[in-house]
């Protein structure tokens, strides 16, 4: 019973951010290690991909997904992966074994961040509009979802 009450609680949470929200803001630091933030990329669909080195199932959508990824990235949505890994070498290590396009960085104060987009499992995905709100894909069962991002791109 305790267990079921922290996922209803849980879901609860996470479904307090609605369509339209503005997107919560964060630091990052790149491969490089420049200190940049998510608000950098205003006027830009930012698809975000939170993920760590050890999460089996973000390496997976990585790889499974790549096709489609490759699209968004034709289309301009900036995909920003954004690894959070204690250890810097971790996630470095990760990116040389796996392919993953896109903008790699690692997040700061990772305990802030988890808060702010409700990490408490991974991999967890969001869409930014060029407004810098949170959008979210229809749930229609014969939705496109490249249709919907080039809405996006095209706003």
């Amino acid at each position: 019973m305790g267990r079921r009450y922290l996922y209803l609680l849980l879901f609860l949470y996470c479904s307090l951010r609605s369509f339209g929200q503005v997107a919560p803001d964060f630091q990052y630091t790149t491969l490089d290690g420049q200190v940049a933030q998510l608000s950098d990329y205003q006027n830009q669909v930012v698809y975000v991909s939170f993920w760590a080195s050890w999460c089996k199932p973000c390496l997976v959508n990585f790889k499974k997904y790549k096709a489609m990824r490759d699209e968004l990235a034709e289309m301009g949505v900036v995909l920003l992966n954004v690894n959070i890994d204690k250890s810097k070498e971790k996630w470095e290590s990760a990116l040389t074994r796996h392919t993953i396009d896109g903008v790699h960085v690692r997040g700061k104060e990772l305990d802030a961040l988890q808060e702010l987009y409700s990490l408490y499992s991974i991999p967890v995905y969001e869409i930014i509009s060029k407004k810098g709100e949170l959008v979210y894909l229809s749930d229609e069962p014969d939705r496109n979802i490249l249709e919907e991002f080039k809405a996006w791109v095209n706003e």
